[in-house]
């Protein structure tokens, strides 16, 4: 990073805002709630809900987001299930990618089914923005952790079977996103038992990944989630940031779809065999910008963690850059922060979820018995 550790610190480190706990604004009211179609429930559910909750935003102020509800099969322990808030990956910005609507991926689907399976509650933010109203500030961290803490708060006026004991879990954006959670999460809601984070190839170290990815060099292939980071730094600084000047008249095009219409696979597609000179139009100063602009708002902040994390990583991840994710670990260790750090050798980005399954079960039942 381009600031020394110790700044980097405090420059990083998540600020619970001072209005969350005002009575004009209360993070994680329940504003609506139904039943969740069948159709979308995970294999294992004995009862399902979508609802609306109120979270912290961007600038601290109060957005309503959505989210999903999964209830597990069996009886209750005497204290309530356990809670995992699942912070799902890159789906998109535009409001049809909310998976409470659409669905989820088969991945997901098995992944989550396992946690209920081991008897948790998994309860599923879509962020500031998504399928709400106003932009959703993909990889915004501290807008996404707490829209995943104040699920839980939610989650437990809608099912009154739901435990205080919670841990939050994610893959890709969402591993990220438990990252910043768990900076904040003992703060922003004491009145909860949180136990710790487990994250799945979060993307961390800008500077590195926009090197590595090679993102704005005009002969590389166009990467997609540009487009959504170009979405983020516009809903988080309206007055200072211009996505037009990052873009050439194709990508201003598919920028605006991106925003409207195109989830992550559509957009995916229409970027295909397109360089990054063809969708991207980034100088020299106005990638250094960009990536200053990352660190400040995307990068996992090192500071002492009250509760253990877990981060699996691996191999063969072209996504995420992997020795950027032992960097984050080994960062955050020397901070005081309990870290278990796992490479999978061999699997790519979503493979950890499979591949490290079994060992993410245990540990997280030796975190929650406790």
């Amino acid at each position: 990073m381009a600031a020394p550790l110790a700044a980097a610190v405090l420059a990083l480190a998540p600020a619970v805002p001072a209005q969350a706990g005002a009575h004009h604004h209360k993070p994680g009211r329940v504003l609506s709630a139904q039943p969740l179609p069948a159709s979308l429930w995970l294999p294992g559910t004995a009862a399902a809900h979508r609802i609306r909750y109120t979270s912290t935003g961007l600038s601290g102020r109060p957005v309503a987001v959505a989210g999903a509800v999964f209830i597990p099969e069996g009886t209750a322990p005497r204290h309530g299930w356990p809670v995992v808030s699942w912070a799902h990956g890159t789906v998109g910005v535009a409001d049809g990618c909310a998976q409470s609507v659409g669905g989820r991926s088969a991945r997901d689907i098995t992944y989550l089914s396992a946690w209920l399976r081991a008897g948790y509650a998994v309860v599923a933010t879509e962020y500031e923005g998504l399928g709400t109203p106003g932009p959703h500030p993909y990889l915004h961290g501290t807008s996404e952790a707490y829209g995943v803490i104040d699920m839980v708060r939610a989650a437990r006026t809608v099912a009154r079977s739901l435990g205080r004991t919670w841990l939050a879990v994610g893959q890709s954006q969402g591993g990220q996103a438990v990252l910043f959670t768990g900076a904040v999460a003992d703060r922003y809601a004491p009145e909860l038992d949180y136990r710790g984070a487990i994250a799945t190839a979060p993307p961390s170290q800008w500077r590195t990944l926009i090197d590595v990815a090679r993102a704005f060099e005009p002969a590389a292939p166009a990467i997609p989630n540009v487009l959504l980071i170009l979405e983020m730094l516009r809903a988080a600084h309206p007055h200072t940031f211009d996505p037009a000047g990052y873009l050439t008249p194709a990508g201003a095009e598919l920028f605006a779809r991106a925003r409207t219409e195109l989830c992550f696979t559509a957009l995916a597609e229409q970027l295909a065999g397109r360089t990054a000179g063809d969708v991207y139009d980034v100088d020299a100063a106005e990638r250094e910008r960009l990536t200053r602009l990352m660190e400040h708002d995307a990068d996992i902040p090192i500071v002492r963690h009250r509760r253990p994390v877990f981060i699996a990583q691996g191999t063969a991840d072209t996504v995420v850059h992997p020795p950027a994710s032992k960097t984050t670990a080994d960062q955050l260790a020397a901070a005081g922060t309990d870290v278990t750090f796992r490479f999978y050798p061999g699997a790519d980005h979503s493979g950890p979820m499979a591949a490290a399954l079994p060992e993410l079960l245990a540990w997280a039942a030796t975190q929650t018995r406790r």
